[in-house]
């Protein structure tokens, strides 16, 4: 917990008190107080949410810690690269750094942000809702015009007998490992699943996922293709439409008995991750009667409100998309409409990404097969091209193959393809509606280009073209490389594929 006191009078009525100061909190009541009015935020523990305690901002420490990890394993001993030693290289060390100084350090700037630089109120300690306009927080009682439930989510524990072993592990208990397992098998192979495989796997520990149904199924299938060949590649064993039974051990793990392919299997680990998703924290919100869900989520409309007027609920205690993007800009409707305005969320053209070490998986807007299944005349623009050598000569120029090219869309790890063949180096694809010239979806396997990301979808949604593509400048050799490819074909009346 903060060891700040709270800076929060209780002889005011606070326009709204947001219980939670998560993503969607801090951004909510940061954006109220710039429109003029008064929140209070109410929080037990830090600001900033499980953002950089064990989610997002802690994944992208762990993933470039992977990245780096792949990076010496791969190139160690090959050409100019001397002989790297990674016998000692542990996962657990580099948990104990995070621990001990970049989640506090994290926790610190979003203090200083919220509270210094914004002068936002914050009440620590747990919240007690009385009613819809009062709080009580350490004996103490806030009153408010409104309330904003933003309390987020915890791991989605399926209920699998064994669950309650030592080293049965969550998200949550990711940052907190003290000591590194050999094997370590993932229940889930969705976003958080196979990102965490992408994360433990570098640090030599063997990794299986385990999903009951389809592993990254909203992707488009080139990306997943390129995925599961790629951690096939490092050691990684993916099963999926598995049915997990159990988890084996007398005190700890030490196994997981599932049927895979209609037969029982054991699969030997000294740790186990659940990774099968998330439910929302709206147990907080009960006693005020508001809709609950059949995902735990608290029902609300596209303005944020709950079925109880002058009570919102935002982020992941509203249910999916649960990500963080999206709990932002929820908080942000709600002081929008807690204000007056008539706003409501738009969650059309939400980017996504994964880990994939030591590159990652980016997508926006349709897969190539949506785009089909809609629209009647559809290209697409993709790279790496042509025909690979059906050997890897990475020192030696062998003639005629436009697929050995050094990689456009690795970026960084641009000898990845040379020395390893594809589904090493990343790769890129646009979907274009040949008729309308116009971007339908963008998907990317690389580094760095989930930067670019972040504006495609407000472009798709001015109707971006090619042709309007092609007029950019872009900062060559760059991560995404759509630009210079959409060049390449815009003087063309009529579209055609360019893969």
């Amino acid at each position: 917990m903060s060891n700040a006191a709270s800076n929060a009078p209780n002889n005011v009525e606070y326009d709204a008190i947001f219980v939670g100061g998560g993503a969607s909190g801090r951004f909510g009541s940061c954006f109220l107080q710039g429109l003029g009015k008064k929140p209070l935020i109410v929080e037990m523990d830090h600001l900033g949410g499980e953002c950089h305690k064990c989610r997002c901002a802690f994944e992208n420490f762990v993933a470039d810690q992977a990245a780096m990890a792949d990076c010496l394993r791969l190139y160690s001993g090959k050409s100019w690269y001397p002989e790297i030693n990674l016998k000692g290289i542990s996962h657990s060390r580099a948990m104990k750094t995070y621990r001990d100084v970049g989640s506090r350090a994290f926790a610190d700037a979003m203090e200083f942000q919220t509270v210094k630089q914004l002068g936002v109120a914050v009440a620590w300690g747990q919240a007690k809702i009385i009613d819809k306009n009062t709080v009580e927080v350490n004996g103490v009682k806030y009153k408010g015009k409104n309330m904003v439930i933003a309390t987020g989510s915890r791991p989605m524990m399926p209920g699998i007998k064994g669950d309650k072993l030592e080293n049965v592990w969550t998200y949550r208990d990711h940052p907190n490992m003290t000591w590194d397992p050999k094997k370590i098998v993932l229940v889930g192979g969705g976003k958080i699943g196979m990102g965490k495989a992408s994360m433990f796997a570098p640090f030599g520990i063997d990794v299986t996922v385990l999903e009951k149904y389809t592993c990254m199924p909203k992707w488009d299938a080139d990306v997943r293709e390129f995925v599961f060949r790629n951690m096939k590649m490092r050691g990684i064993k993916i099963h999926e439409g598995v049915e997990v039974k159990e988890i084996l051990g007398k005190t700890k793990v030490e196994g997981v008995k599932a049927i895979v392919d209609g037969k029982e299997q054991i699969f030997e680990c000294d740790a186990v991750m659940i990774t099968s998703g998330l439910t929302p924290n709206s147990e907080i919100a009960k006693p005020l009667g508001v809709e609950i869900g059949r995902g735990n989520e608290i029902v609300v409309n596209d303005k944020m409100e709950t079925s109880v007027p002058g009570v919102y609920a935002v982020g992941d205690v509203a249910g999916p998309p649960f990500f963080m993007a999206c709990a932002r800009k929820e908080g942000m409707t709600a002081a929008k409409n807690i204000c007056g305005e008539n706003a409501v969320m738009d969650y059309e053209l939400i980017p996504d990404h994964t880990y994939i070490s030591p590159l990652e998986a980016t997508m926006i807007g349709l897969t190539e097969t949506e785009a089909r299944a809609k629209y009647k005349n559809v290209i697409c623009i993709k790279v790496p091209v042509g025909e690979r050598p059906p050997e890897v000569k990475p020192e030696e120029y062998q003639e005629g193959y436009a697929g050995n090219a050094l990689p456009v869309c690795g970026r960084m790890h641009t000898l990845n393809l040379l020395y390893f063949g594809a589904n090493m180096n990343g790769m890129l694809k646009a979907v274009v509606n040949a008729d309308t010239r116009e971007y339908v979806g963008f998907h990317h396997v690389g580094d760095g280009a989930k930067v670019a990301f972040q504006y495609l979808g407000y472009l798709m949604k001015k109707g971006w073209k090619v042709d309007d593509m092609a007029q950019l400048n872009e900062v060559f050799l760059n991560a995404e490389h759509f630009i210079q490819l959409s060049r390449l074909i815009a003087g063309k009346k009529k579209l055609t594929d360019f893969k």
